[in-house]
């Protein structure tokens, strides 16, 4: 999937489609407001659950 997303200025998980395409966001994107509390894990609340990375 390389090459699928781009940095095109969304900063907030509503603006994001899935827990794959916030976490590419975060990582390579600047200014993101979505890792409230700065664990790694983007939109945990709407997309990426904790219980996904177990």
């Amino acid at each position: 999937m390389p090459g699928s997303f781009h940095c095109d200025g969304r900063t907030h998980c509503s603006q994001m489609t899935s827990c794959k395409e916030a976490t590419w966001f975060i990582n390579h994107c600047p200014a993101t407001e979505m890792d409230g509390n700065h664990d790694g894990v983007p939109c945990e609340e709407q997309f990426c659950r904790r219980s996904s990375f177990n």
